[in-house]
């Protein structure tokens, strides 16, 4: 995927329209455009997370990633909850979900292994949510920060991992 072709700072204006529900002007990116973005960014970490080899951890149990986008309702709701948000800092615009039937240490090695793919300090990517939800969150999630060289292609959150009874 190449270079997004707007600032953080365009993208910070961008996320004051929708909080406000104004209307964007010509100098700003597309709604559109920037949810795709994101859009992609999802599917690629779900692909790269489905084409891992999970056979030494699950063994023949089945597993399955699904990706989104943030709607845009939902965006604009959680920028008006914080109104110190900014777009750019928006951990869960695209966001993975990892479920299987595992155990809570399986669900760690999950975590641990996606961290290693994406080259991830695991210290200070994964947060563990099963014994303090968040928002009704209780699973372990991984804050992924995408990059192409220096420059970051945008964040994926959460890489859910969680158990199926």
């Amino acid at each position: 995927m190449s270079q997004t072709t707007w600032t953080s700072s365009q993208l910070k204006k961008l996320g004051n329209c929708i909080r406000n529900d104004e209307i964007p002007g010509p100098e700003l990116p597309d709604y559109d455009t920037v949810m795709l973005h994101y859009n992609d960014l999802a599917t690629e970490t779900q692909t790269k997370i489905e084409n891992m080899d999970w056979t030494s951890l699950l063994g023949s149990r089945k597993f399955e990633v699904t990706s989104r986008a943030k709607t845009f309702d939902t965006l604009r709701q959680k920028l008006q909850r914080d109104k110190t948000l900014q777009l750019p800092n928006v951990q869960d615009i695209a966001g993975v979900r990892f479920e299987a039937e595992m155990n809570l240490r399986e669900q760690d090695d999950v975590a641990d292994r996606i961290a290693d793919q994406f080259s991830h300090d695991k210290t200070t990517c994964i947060k563990d949510l099963r014994h303090d939800p968040h928002s009704g969150y209780r699973a372990v999630h991984l804050r992924l920060i995408l990059r192409e060289g220096v420059h970051v292609r945008g964040r994926v959150e959460p890489a859910w991992v969680c158990g199926r009874a």
